[in-house]
């Protein structure tokens, strides 16, 4: 059997995981560390703006969509897929909805939520700032690495399902 198309799909979903990976690692490495560099009330009210945007590009349809579609494949995979390959491709949905989907739902989403609300002149929103920063960044680390190791198994999915597809 031949897996043309699940081949590409599989470096498709490699490199968007990569894509959004990426995004994440710019975060965790200078801009919450530039932003850390600020006054409390700038550095929030910056990733105020920040998190407001976010919600409005295709970065956030793209984590969502991986996830669904991930998931989906991994069934497809399951079911169609025969050899090693069927379990990368499970595995790397079994990666990225806990690392990177449910991490951003259950972790960084509530806390960009209580961040948003806060009135950035006072010291209790510093305090909590210098929690989001710390917190938040490691949190962010996680859905990084998520990531990379998901489009890392996406592309091994692709090599094997060539070297034993029979491509």
């Amino acid at each position: 059997m031949t897996y043309d198309w699940t081949i590409y799909f599989c470096l498709f979903l490699g490199i968007w995981s990569a894509l959004v990976g990426g995004v994440f690692k710019a975060f965790s490495e200078f801009i919450m560390a530039g932003l850390a560099r600020t006054e409390p009330s700038a550095g929030i009210e910056a990733m105020q703006q920040i998190n407001r945007t976010v919600l409005r590009t295709e970065f956030v349809a793209a984590l969502i969509a991986i996830a669904v579609i991930s998931s989906l494949f991994g069934v497809y995979a399951m079911l169609a897929v025969s050899g090693t390959a069927k379990f990368v491709i499970l595995l790397a949905a079994l990666v990225y909805v806990p690392t990177v989907f449910l991490v951003t739902v259950a972790g960084n989403v509530p806390m960009n939520n209580r961040l948003d609300v806060l009135d950035k002149s006072t010291t209790a929103s510093a305090t909590y700032w210098a929690h989001y920063g710390r917190v938040w960044t490691r949190l962010n680390h996680v859905r990084t690495l998520g990531c990379i190791v998901t489009a890392g198994l996406y592309t091994v999915a692709a090599v094997t399902l060539v070297t034993e597809g029979g491509v």
